[in-house]
């Protein structure tokens, strides 16, 4: 039986300089750890120098490398390093993130004095590495809590009660291997996984963090977070997985009122709906999608919870549509404008069409490549004949009744 306490399952692809910087760090972390742990990095067939950088810090760190021979697909490629795991639990540690030492030796205590739990999980910390910022975690709860093996009930109350996404865990490296725990398309992995290893032991949901999610490591380092990019569509998604773990707790029972946790079910989606909106908004999302988003959200009765006025998003919309989405599904070479438009008007629609916008005034100037866009009256003669001539013809009505 081996001796390690602790793999440290690091999957990577085409990120070299920041696993370097990841690797340092460890150093720290594996000297005040007091148990034995090992490091495993499991490269996706990188072309960079990520063997190289793995190779310079095997003599200061219990280090084993995995090399893929092809690209084999993120999900992949994390299944085959927590498999590789000989350590009684395996955590996982994205490339560019960290650990934080003292949670650590706190979760696997924990761990210890549970033999019945299969898994922890605990918040997350987010850290700006260049201001040396730390914001609060995503989600926090006042003291450590075991959801007793088949407990759904529990699980989905406590997940409720504290917006718990389960994302962030150290789990026993037998259960991963015996389960293999699958992602799909319909239901948030972070809302089912969690399920499955309830079904095998106990859950500790801890309150001290012991991962560091690092939000930007280098001056000019501005690339997406994965987490920002998902949470801009996973709503349905999010309530997929909620709603996977309702039927179980339904099916199990223990549930004190079916009515009030259906309530709190669609409370959080809709708080992620807002989430997902107010970075569409800040982030320059299309804004079509934003309005149909938006929509969904005055549907719920929360308008007035919006981050800016449902009109201003409405006309974002209309413009992205008449000058972008529209001449993009029609082949338009051109938008002609006919009608009284004002000059900050026409130079907005500039600055956004993907094909030149020009104004016109005899139908002469219209082609029939063109996509018209009336701003005066829609019995204007003119937009009578654009409609026979030209690809499409929409008035600033017809335009604003599409976004409504």
């Amino acid at each position: 039986m081996s001796d390690i306490k602790l793999s440290i399952c690091i999957p990577t692809f085409e990120r070299a300089r920041y696993l370097a910087t990841l690797l340092q760090a460890l150093e720290q972390n594996v000297a005040e750890f007091p148990f034995a742990c090992e490091i495993i990095v499991s490269d996706n067939a990188s072309s960079d120098e990520t063997q190289s950088v793995v190779t310079e810090a095997e003599s200061r760190l219990p280090l084993r490398y995995i090399r893929q021979s092809e690209n084999v697909g993120a999900l992949r490629n994390i299944q085959a390093v927590m498999r590789a795991a000989k350590g009684t639990y395996a955590v996982y540690l994205a490339d560019d993130d960290r650990l934080h030492s003292a949670g650590v030796i706190s979760a696997i205590a924990l761990l210890d004095a549970n033999p019945k739990a299969s898994a922890l999980y605990a918040p997350w910390k987010v850290h700006d590495l260049v201001l040396d910022v730390e914001n609060a975690p995503l989600y926090t709860q006042p003291k450590n809590v075991v959801i007793p093996r088949g407990n759904y009930a529990k699980l989905l109350t406590h997940v409720l009660d504290h917006k718990v996404f389960s994302e962030i865990s150290i789990v026993r490296s037998e259960v991963v291997k015996r389960l293999n725990p699958q992602a799909n398309d319909l239901a948030f992995w972070a809302f089912t996984v969690p399920c499955e290893y309830l079904g095998a032991g106990d859950l500790i949901y801890a309150s001290d963090p012991f991962y560091v999610s690092v939000s930007r490591h280098f001056e000019g380092d501005n690339r997406a977070q994965l987490g920002h990019l998902e949470v801009q569509s996973a709503w349905d998604k999010y309530r997929g997985g909620l709603e996977y773990m309702f039927g179980l707790a339904r099916e199990h029972g223990g549930l004190k009122d079916i009515v009030a946790t259906e309530k709190g079910i669609l409370r959080i989606v809709m708080e992620r709906m807002l989430v997902a909106l107010r970075l569409r908004v800040k982030r320059g999302g299309d804004p079509v999608e934003t309005y149909a988003l938006a929509a969904r959200l005055r549907g719920l009765g929360l308008v007035k919870a919006l981050p800016i006025p449902m009109e201003q998003i409405r006309l974002a919309a209309a413009i992205k549509y008449i000058c972008v989405t529209l001449p993009t599904m029609l082949d338009a070479q051109g938008v002609a404008i006919i009608g009284d438009c004002p000059e900050a008007t026409f130079e907005a629609l500039g600055s956004i069409a993907g094909v030149p916008v020009r104004r016109v005034s005899c139908l002469e100037d219209i082609a029939h490549t063109d996509v018209v866009f009336n701003l005066g009256s829609s019995d204007d003669p003119l937009h009578t004949a654009a409609e026979s001539q030209a690809l499409a013809t929409l008035s600033e009505a017809e335009l604003m009744q599409k976004f409504s």
